[in-house]
């Protein structure tokens, strides 16, 4: 990664390296539109809804994945700048068992506490069964799929994020394939939909960990001494991330609690189908931030303090633009969209009344994400955590509690864009003070 190409042709660099993890994360996305489409067309809503009460569960391991791969990849690319390789191949290996060991002892424990979790959600009947089936078998694909994230990361870091492209368009084909057998043809069920997510995953990881098998790599396997310091640093670099996708956790917890107290499952069901397509351009945004993170964090530690700052803005412009594209499209056809998940026509309203409060949220949501992961990538770990923990925790969960209390359904609709521009007057406030400092240090 050469320094002086990336002050030449910054669109150029940033495009090369974020369109392959949009794309990959992207399709990340049409793996949850396609396991949604054959659940909501072959199942039910009941499904549907059941799926959504325990996303808090996957938050909390793509906090973990985010938290540890990002902390690590910071680490790892400074010292890759610096020339130090072998060191920079330890900390990729201690990142990656370090996850490991978090996942799995994650996974035993929400295996232990189904039952309050579903109590604590007033879930029972069919969303219960449906909730039992599903997340029993995700519990065995989550920590693959963290282990997964984070490989990518590091190809990403390794200079070759175009491999995390090509493994996530197979593992998208080979999901959708196997949804249709299970779900749509045999009839499994829910236990399918998850079934199809777990083989998609080990088969992505296993190509992963044999492209860090091959010759020529900055980045490798190797025996290390577990560093205590590394991995303090590790997590305060990535806690910003992990802040935000915890909060994510928590409020989605709140907003289902919320829903089936004032609305029911037809609510639940109306915010997943938006969910999704929010959550296809936070995914966008991640893929940016992904993209920029190996970027900055090289320029920082080079000293292009002015270079990563241009970065950052030149992508924040991007995704404006991206931003404005999804409100528009989604204003227009928001309710053609929630038919496409076989819902009822009440279900269909909720959501398109949905989508013109999230039309705000697309044009900012993006903004508030990268200068985050930018403020991770400079070292400002109490920064990014700011911004996250703002617009994921702090301010959603108070708008989440007191909105629908409120407006019903519509408070329920208004917490996130509300939230989300407030978090954007912060943002902005915190890259002022940035500049100032490194204006006064010449």
């Amino acid at each position: 990664m050469n320094m002086e190409r990336i002050k030449e042709n910054k669109l150029g660099t940033i495009l090369q390296f974020s369109v392959p993890s949009i794309i990959a994360m992207l399709l990340s996305t049409v793996l949850t539109l396609t396991d949604g489409y054959f659940t909501g067309n072959y199942v039910g809503e009941q499904a549907l809804a059941a799926i959504n009460l325990g996303l808090p569960i996957l938050y909390f391991y793509l906090g973990v994945g985010l938290c540890v791969g990002v902390g690590g990849t910071v680490i790892s690319g400074r010292l890759l700048g610096a020339k130090k390789q072998d060191k920079a191949s330890q900390v990729f290996s201690q990142t990656i068992v370090t996850a490991a060991v978090i996942c799995v002892v994650t996974s035993l424990l929400v295996f232990c506490l189904f039952s309050p979790i579903l109590k604590i959600l007033r879930a029972d009947g069919e969303l219960a069964v449906y909730f039992t089936q599903y997340y029993r078998i995700m519990l065995l694909n989550y920590p693959l799929m963290v282990i997964g994230t984070i490989l990518g990361m590091f190809i990403r870091v390794d200079g070759k994020p175009q491999v995390c492209m090509f493994v996530s368009i197979g593992g998208c084909i080979l999901n959708a394939v196997l949804d249709d057998i299970l779900v749509a043809k045999f009839a499994v069920g829910v236990s399918g939909s998850a079934a199809a997510s777990l083989i998609v995953q080990a088969v992505t990881v296993l190509v992963q960990l044999l492209y860090f098998a091959g010759p020529s790599l900055s980045l490798r396997f190797q025996r290390f001494h577990f560093d205590r310091a590394v991995n303090r640093e590790t997590i305060l670099n990535g806690s910003s991330e992990f802040i935000g996708e915890m909060a994510s956790a928590v409020s989605m917890f709140a907003f289902n609690y919320v829903l089936m107290k004032y609305v029911g499952a037809e609510g639940v069901a109306a915010f997943s189908i938006l969910g999704f397509a929010v959550y296809g351009y936070s995914m966008i945004s991640i893929g940016f931030g992904q993209g920029l993170t190996p970027l900055v964090s090289r320029c920082w530690g080079a000293e292009e303090h002015k270079t990563a700052m241009e970065l950052r803005t030149m992508t924040n412009r991007i995704l404006a633009v991206i931003g404005a594209v999804f409100a528009l499209s989604f204003l227009v056809f928001g309710r053609r969209y929630a038919g496409m998940f076989g819902c009822s026509s009440s279900v269909a309203d909720m959501v398109s009344v949905g989508f013109c409060f999230y039309a705000v949220t697309f044009f900012i949501m993006g903004y508030n994400v990268i200068n985050s992961m930018y403020f991770t990538s400079c070292g400002d770990a109490k920064a990014s955590a700011l911004i996250s923990a703002l617009r994921g925790l702090v301010l959603l969960l108070i708008f989440t509690l007191i909105f629908p209390a409120i407006w019903g359904m519509t408070g329920v609709w208004m917490a996130t864009p509300v939230t989300e521009t407030i978090t954007v007057m912060v943002s902005t406030w915190l890259l002022i003070k940035q500049r100032r400092i490194m204006e006064s240090r010449g």
